[in-house]
Protein backbone atom coordinates (compact mmCIF):
# COMPACT_ATOMS: atom_id res chain seq x y z
CA UNK A 1 0.00 0.00 0.00
CA UNK A 2 1.30 3.52 -0.95
CA UNK A 3 1.08 6.02 1.79
CA UNK A 4 -0.53 9.14 1.15
CA UNK A 5 1.40 12.93 1.68
CA UNK A 6 -0.03 14.92 4.39
CA UNK A 7 -0.63 18.34 4.20
CA UNK A 8 -1.43 21.13 6.43
CA UNK A 9 -4.96 22.86 4.74
CA UNK A 10 -5.16 25.31 7.25
CA UNK A 11 -3.72 27.07 10.48
CA UNK A 12 -5.53 28.42 13.34
CA UNK A 13 -4.90 29.99 16.58
CA UNK A 14 -6.93 32.17 19.29
CA UNK A 15 -6.24 34.26 22.08
CA UNK A 16 -9.22 35.19 24.48
CA UNK A 17 -9.70 39.06 25.60
CA UNK A 18 -7.50 41.57 25.41
CA UNK A 19 -3.57 41.70 25.85
CA UNK A 20 -3.04 42.38 29.69
CA UNK A 21 0.05 43.96 30.54
CA UNK A 22 2.18 42.36 33.54
CA UNK A 23 0.92 45.61 36.33
CA UNK A 24 -2.21 44.41 35.40
CA UNK A 25 -2.49 40.72 36.28
CA UNK A 26 -3.57 40.61 40.03
CA UNK A 27 -6.40 42.97 39.13
CA UNK A 28 -7.64 40.10 36.52
CA UNK A 29 -6.94 37.04 38.36
CA UNK A 30 -7.64 38.76 41.76
CA UNK A 31 -5.19 39.66 44.57
CA UNK A 32 -3.56 37.62 46.74
CA UNK A 33 -5.08 39.21 49.93
CA UNK A 34 -4.66 35.44 52.57
CA UNK A 35 -1.45 34.28 51.09
CA UNK A 36 1.56 33.86 53.62
CA UNK A 37 3.33 37.04 54.30
CA UNK A 38 6.52 35.61 52.27
CA UNK A 39 4.64 35.29 49.54
CA UNK A 40 3.20 38.68 49.22
CA UNK A 41 6.74 39.55 49.75
CA UNK A 42 7.89 37.77 47.14
CA UNK A 43 4.83 39.46 44.90
CA UNK A 44 6.03 42.75 45.92
CA UNK A 45 9.82 42.55 46.01
CA UNK A 46 10.52 39.83 43.74
CA UNK A 47 8.29 39.75 41.38
CA UNK A 48 8.45 42.38 39.41
CA UNK A 49 12.63 41.94 39.11
CA UNK A 50 11.32 37.87 38.07
CA UNK A 51 8.73 39.50 34.84
CA UNK A 52 11.92 41.78 33.84
CA UNK A 53 13.98 38.85 32.91
CA UNK A 54 10.94 36.90 31.81
CA UNK A 55 10.72 39.15 28.39
CA UNK A 56 6.67 38.77 28.93
CA UNK A 57 5.49 42.19 28.25
CA UNK A 58 1.11 41.15 28.07
CA UNK A 59 -0.38 37.82 27.89
CA UNK A 60 -4.38 37.04 27.40
CA UNK A 61 -6.31 35.48 30.18
CA UNK A 62 -9.89 33.81 29.57
CA UNK A 63 -11.43 35.64 32.29
CA UNK A 64 -13.75 38.62 32.58
CA UNK A 65 -11.88 41.27 34.58
CA UNK A 66 -15.05 42.66 36.11
CA UNK A 67 -16.82 39.95 37.26
CA UNK A 68 -13.67 37.13 37.99
CA UNK A 69 -15.89 34.84 35.36
CA UNK A 70 -14.58 32.37 33.13
CA UNK A 71 -15.27 33.82 29.76
CA UNK A 72 -14.02 30.51 28.10
CA UNK A 73 -13.63 27.06 28.93
CA UNK A 74 -10.95 24.15 26.97
CA UNK A 75 -13.55 23.71 24.04
CA UNK A 76 -14.43 27.16 23.13
CA UNK A 77 -11.07 27.97 23.17
CA UNK A 78 -10.55 25.09 20.79
CA UNK A 79 -13.81 26.24 18.89
CA UNK A 80 -12.58 29.43 18.09
CA UNK A 81 -9.03 28.65 16.75
CA UNK A 82 -10.26 25.96 15.10
CA UNK A 83 -13.18 27.70 12.76
CA UNK A 84 -10.12 29.94 11.58
CA UNK A 85 -7.93 26.54 10.44
CA UNK A 86 -10.82 25.79 8.69
CA UNK A 87 -11.35 29.03 7.28
CA UNK A 88 -8.00 28.89 5.76
CA UNK A 89 -8.46 25.79 4.58
CA UNK A 90 -11.81 26.70 3.09
CA UNK A 91 -13.64 23.65 4.79
CA UNK A 92 -16.77 23.41 6.60
CA UNK A 93 -16.79 21.43 9.84
CA UNK A 94 -18.67 18.91 8.26
CA UNK A 95 -16.13 18.11 5.90
CA UNK A 96 -13.70 16.74 8.71
CA UNK A 97 -13.17 12.93 9.63
CA UNK A 98 -11.91 12.80 12.46
CA UNK A 99 -11.02 15.66 15.73
CA UNK A 100 -7.93 15.55 17.67
CA UNK A 101 -7.98 17.78 21.15
CA UNK A 102 -5.08 18.17 23.68
CA UNK A 103 -5.63 19.40 26.67
CA UNK A 104 -3.91 19.71 30.30
CA UNK A 105 -6.94 19.02 31.74
CA UNK A 106 -10.67 18.82 30.24
CA UNK A 107 -14.38 20.65 30.57
CA UNK A 108 -15.77 17.59 32.30
CA UNK A 109 -14.68 14.25 33.61
CA UNK A 110 -17.19 13.18 31.26
CA UNK A 111 -18.25 13.10 28.04
CA UNK A 112 -14.89 13.78 26.58
CA UNK A 113 -13.81 17.84 25.55
CA UNK A 114 -13.37 16.11 22.39
CA UNK A 115 -17.13 15.24 21.95
CA UNK A 116 -17.92 18.46 23.32
CA UNK A 117 -15.70 20.43 20.51
CA UNK A 118 -17.63 18.03 17.84
CA UNK A 119 -21.11 19.24 19.05
CA UNK A 120 -19.59 22.88 19.45
CA UNK A 121 -18.96 22.57 15.63
CA UNK A 122 -21.79 21.30 14.67
CA UNK A 123 -20.61 17.98 13.62
CA UNK A 124 -23.16 15.18 13.12
CA UNK A 125 -20.88 12.41 12.41
CA UNK A 126 -16.93 12.25 12.56
CA UNK A 127 -14.16 10.45 14.99
CA UNK A 128 -13.00 12.53 17.71
CA UNK A 129 -9.75 11.85 20.34
CA UNK A 130 -9.60 13.75 23.35
CA UNK A 131 -5.36 13.45 24.08
CA UNK A 132 -4.37 14.44 27.86
CA UNK A 133 -1.44 16.23 27.74
CA UNK A 134 0.56 19.38 28.38
CA UNK A 135 3.05 20.79 26.09
CA UNK A 136 4.25 18.01 24.11
CA UNK A 137 0.08 17.54 22.88
CA UNK A 138 0.20 18.71 19.81
CA UNK A 139 3.07 16.20 18.47
CA UNK A 140 1.04 13.43 20.02
CA UNK A 141 -2.01 14.78 18.33
CA UNK A 142 -0.39 15.20 14.79
CA UNK A 143 1.07 12.12 14.89
CA UNK A 144 -1.93 10.32 15.18
CA UNK A 145 -3.34 12.36 12.90
CA UNK A 146 -0.77 11.85 10.56
CA UNK A 147 -0.49 8.58 10.01
CA UNK A 148 -4.52 7.72 10.20
CA UNK A 149 -4.48 10.18 7.03
CA UNK A 150 -1.26 8.51 5.03
CA UNK A 151 -2.85 5.15 5.60
CA UNK A 152 -5.37 5.96 4.23
CA UNK A 153 -8.08 5.67 7.72
CA UNK A 154 -9.31 9.34 7.33
CA UNK A 155 -9.01 12.25 4.65
CA UNK A 156 -9.41 15.51 6.63
CA UNK A 157 -8.63 15.83 10.56
CA UNK A 158 -8.91 18.88 12.87
CA UNK A 159 -5.70 18.53 15.24
CA UNK A 160 -6.30 21.61 18.36
CA UNK A 161 -4.61 22.35 21.35
CA UNK A 162 -6.59 24.18 24.18
CA UNK A 163 -4.64 25.90 27.30
CA UNK A 164 -6.41 27.51 30.03
CA UNK A 165 -4.01 28.26 32.59
CA UNK A 166 -6.00 30.87 34.66
CA UNK A 167 -8.49 28.47 35.91
CA UNK A 168 -5.87 27.50 38.24
CA UNK A 169 -4.43 31.18 38.46
CA UNK A 170 -7.44 32.76 39.62
CA UNK A 171 -7.03 34.03 43.27
CA UNK A 172 -10.52 32.35 43.89
CA UNK A 173 -8.81 28.47 42.99
CA UNK A 174 -6.40 28.53 45.94
CA UNK A 175 -6.37 27.90 49.38
CA UNK A 176 -4.38 30.73 50.31
CA UNK A 177 -3.25 29.97 53.31
CA UNK A 178 -1.12 27.00 51.40
CA UNK A 179 0.35 28.78 48.88
CA UNK A 180 3.66 28.98 47.57
CA UNK A 181 5.80 31.46 45.85
CA UNK A 182 5.46 28.91 42.81
CA UNK A 183 2.00 28.94 42.60
CA UNK A 184 2.42 32.94 42.90
CA UNK A 185 4.99 33.16 40.15
CA UNK A 186 2.96 30.89 37.90
CA UNK A 187 0.28 33.65 37.45
CA UNK A 188 3.06 35.54 35.75
CA UNK A 189 4.08 33.36 33.35
CA UNK A 190 1.07 31.05 32.34
CA UNK A 191 -1.64 32.53 29.61
CA UNK A 192 -4.61 30.84 27.79
CA UNK A 193 -5.09 30.58 24.06
CA UNK A 194 -5.98 27.57 21.32
CA UNK A 195 -3.59 26.73 18.09
CA UNK A 196 -5.55 24.48 15.18
CA UNK A 197 -4.33 22.57 12.28
CA UNK A 198 -6.31 21.31 9.39
CA UNK A 199 -4.59 18.13 8.06
CA UNK A 200 -5.42 16.66 4.48
CA UNK A 201 -4.47 13.54 2.46
CA UNK A 202 -2.91 13.93 -1.19
CA UNK A 203 -2.42 12.41 -3.96
CA UNK A 204 0.12 9.40 -4.15
CA UNK A 205 2.82 10.38 -5.85
CA UNK A 206 2.62 14.37 -5.81
CA UNK A 207 4.64 16.46 -4.31
CA UNK A 208 2.52 19.38 -2.38
CA UNK A 209 3.22 22.13 -0.77
CA UNK A 210 3.11 22.68 3.16
CA UNK A 211 3.56 18.78 3.47
CA UNK A 212 4.24 16.83 6.98
CA UNK A 213 7.76 14.80 6.39
CA UNK A 214 7.56 13.00 9.91
CA UNK A 215 6.09 13.38 13.33
CA UNK A 216 8.28 12.91 16.68
CA UNK A 217 7.14 11.96 20.13
CA UNK A 218 9.50 10.23 23.14
CA UNK A 219 8.96 10.19 27.02
CA UNK A 220 12.15 10.59 28.66
CA UNK A 221 10.76 10.65 32.44
CA UNK A 222 10.49 7.17 33.38
CA UNK A 223 12.77 7.43 37.13
CA UNK A 224 12.49 11.08 37.22
CA UNK A 225 10.46 13.32 39.71
CA UNK A 226 7.69 14.84 37.76
CA UNK A 227 8.43 18.19 36.80
CA UNK A 228 4.73 19.62 37.15
CA UNK A 229 1.64 18.56 38.90
CA UNK A 230 -1.70 19.37 39.71
CA UNK A 231 -3.73 17.35 42.53
CA UNK A 232 -7.37 16.59 42.75
CA UNK A 233 -7.82 13.53 40.44
CA UNK A 234 -8.01 9.23 41.40
CA UNK A 235 -4.18 9.36 42.70
CA UNK A 236 -5.26 11.99 45.66
CA UNK A 237 -8.66 10.75 46.18
CA UNK A 238 -7.72 7.17 46.99
CA UNK A 239 -8.34 7.16 50.71
CA UNK A 240 -12.35 7.21 52.41
CA UNK A 241 -10.97 10.00 54.59
CA UNK A 242 -8.71 12.20 52.10
CA UNK A 243 -11.64 13.53 49.66
CA UNK A 244 -12.55 16.82 48.36
CA UNK A 245 -12.94 18.96 51.39
CA UNK A 246 -9.43 17.25 52.46
CA UNK A 247 -7.78 17.82 49.18
CA UNK A 248 -8.54 21.47 49.33
CA UNK A 249 -7.52 22.29 53.26
CA UNK A 250 -3.99 20.93 52.42
CA UNK A 251 -3.92 23.06 49.15
CA UNK A 252 -3.01 19.68 47.03
CA UNK A 253 -5.20 20.73 43.85
CA UNK A 254 -2.68 23.98 43.53
CA UNK A 255 -0.84 23.80 40.14
CA UNK A 256 3.03 23.96 40.75
CA UNK A 257 6.07 23.74 38.84
CA UNK A 258 9.74 22.47 39.48
CA UNK A 259 11.43 25.53 38.66
CA UNK A 260 14.60 24.51 39.01
CA UNK A 261 13.98 21.07 37.75
CA UNK A 262 12.82 22.92 34.47
CA UNK A 263 15.57 25.33 34.67
CA UNK A 264 18.22 22.84 35.09
CA UNK A 265 16.32 20.06 32.52
CA UNK A 266 13.62 21.78 29.99
CA UNK A 267 16.06 22.87 27.41
CA UNK A 268 18.97 20.08 27.44
CA UNK A 269 15.96 17.57 26.68
CA UNK A 270 14.23 19.92 24.28
CA UNK A 271 17.62 20.23 22.53
CA UNK A 272 18.53 16.33 22.82
CA UNK A 273 14.61 15.69 21.24
CA UNK A 274 15.54 18.11 18.37
CA UNK A 275 19.08 16.18 17.32
CA UNK A 276 17.09 12.78 17.90
CA UNK A 277 13.80 14.03 15.64
CA UNK A 278 16.76 15.49 12.82
CA UNK A 279 19.08 12.22 13.19
CA UNK A 280 15.55 10.02 12.47
CA UNK A 281 14.32 12.03 9.66
CA UNK A 282 18.38 11.84 8.18
CA UNK A 283 18.94 15.32 7.37
CA UNK A 284 21.26 17.75 8.45
CA UNK A 285 19.95 20.12 11.48
CA UNK A 286 21.41 23.21 10.05
CA UNK A 287 19.47 22.79 6.69
CA UNK A 288 15.88 23.59 8.94
CA UNK A 289 14.97 26.88 8.40
CA UNK A 290 12.90 27.39 11.63
CA UNK A 291 12.90 26.01 14.64
CA UNK A 292 9.68 26.64 16.57
CA UNK A 293 9.98 25.64 19.96
CA UNK A 294 8.71 26.38 23.16
CA UNK A 295 10.44 28.69 25.49
CA UNK A 296 8.73 30.57 28.56
CA UNK A 297 10.77 33.37 29.04
CA UNK A 298 13.67 34.87 27.41
CA UNK A 299 16.15 33.88 30.28
CA UNK A 300 15.77 30.54 29.61
CA UNK A 301 16.33 31.55 25.92
CA UNK A 302 19.44 33.45 26.95
CA UNK A 303 21.20 30.80 29.30
CA UNK A 304 20.41 28.21 26.69
CA UNK A 305 20.48 29.39 23.04
CA UNK A 306 24.60 29.33 22.53
CA UNK A 307 24.31 25.36 22.93
CA UNK A 308 21.18 25.45 20.38
CA UNK A 309 23.42 27.38 18.24
CA UNK A 310 26.45 25.03 18.39
CA UNK A 311 24.32 21.71 18.51
CA UNK A 312 22.12 22.70 15.65
CA UNK A 313 24.74 24.40 13.35
CA UNK A 314 22.17 27.23 13.30
CA UNK A 315 21.77 31.39 13.78
CA UNK A 316 19.90 33.04 16.32
CA UNK A 317 16.84 34.10 13.14
CA UNK A 318 16.10 30.44 13.13
CA UNK A 319 14.97 29.78 16.70
CA UNK A 320 13.29 33.06 17.98
CA UNK A 321 11.68 33.69 21.48
CA UNK A 322 8.66 34.39 20.52
CA UNK A 323 6.00 34.26 23.81
CA UNK A 324 7.14 38.29 24.65
CA UNK A 325 3.07 39.69 23.29
CA UNK A 326 1.50 36.74 24.41
CA UNK A 327 2.58 34.99 27.40
CA UNK A 328 3.22 31.48 27.57
CA UNK A 329 0.59 29.15 26.43
CA UNK A 330 1.73 25.78 27.25
CA UNK A 331 1.21 23.33 24.98
CA UNK A 332 -1.20 25.79 22.51
CA UNK A 333 2.26 27.74 22.21
CA UNK A 334 3.63 26.45 19.33
CA UNK A 335 0.72 26.19 17.20
CA UNK A 336 0.31 30.04 18.12
CA UNK A 337 3.32 31.08 17.03
CA UNK A 338 3.20 28.46 13.78
CA UNK A 339 -0.04 30.00 12.79
CA UNK A 340 1.68 33.88 13.33
CA UNK A 341 4.39 33.09 10.58
CA UNK A 342 2.17 31.65 8.66
CA UNK A 343 -0.21 34.45 8.26
CA UNK A 344 2.81 36.69 8.30
CA UNK A 345 4.92 35.08 5.24
CA UNK A 346 7.46 34.65 7.95
CA UNK A 347 7.89 31.05 6.44
CA UNK A 348 8.53 30.77 2.94
CA UNK A 349 7.32 28.56 0.39
CA UNK A 350 9.64 25.73 0.15
CA UNK A 351 11.66 26.83 3.51
CA UNK A 352 11.59 23.56 6.23
CA UNK A 353 10.11 23.78 9.44
CA UNK A 354 10.14 22.00 12.66
CA UNK A 355 7.43 22.44 15.42
CA UNK A 356 8.23 20.88 18.97
CA UNK A 357 8.05 21.60 22.32
CA UNK A 358 9.30 19.93 25.47
CA UNK A 359 6.99 19.20 28.57
CA UNK A 360 8.11 18.99 32.03
CA UNK A 361 5.30 16.70 33.52
CA UNK A 362 7.28 13.62 33.05
CA UNK A 363 9.42 14.45 30.85
CA UNK A 364 8.85 14.43 26.77
CA UNK A 365 9.57 15.81 23.62
CA UNK A 366 7.03 15.57 20.77
CA UNK A 367 6.60 17.54 17.61
CA UNK A 368 6.05 17.79 13.71
CA UNK A 369 8.66 18.35 10.31
CA UNK A 370 6.56 20.54 7.77
CA UNK A 371 7.93 21.25 4.14
CA UNK A 372 6.07 24.90 3.26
Amino acid sequence: MSLRPVVIAGTGSFLPGPPIPSDKVEQVLGVLDNAPPKVKKFIEYIGEDMLSRGGVETRHFAVDPETGEMTHNFSMLAEQASRRALDMAGMEPQQLDAILISCPSYDQSTPPTSALLQERLGIQNCAEFEIHSNCSGVGKSTQIAFDAIRSGRYNNVLVTYSQLSSIYLRSCYFNQEKMDKVHAALRWILADGAGALVLSAAEVGSKPEHQILDTFVESVGAGRPAGMTAGGAAADLMLPGHQIPELYAAGEHHLWQDFTAVNENAAPLLLQGLVNFTKRMKIDPSTVDHYVVSIPTTQLYEDHIPKFLDKLGITRDKIKFRSDKIGYCGGSATLLHFDEMVREGEIKPGELAIVHAVESSKWMTAGFAVRW
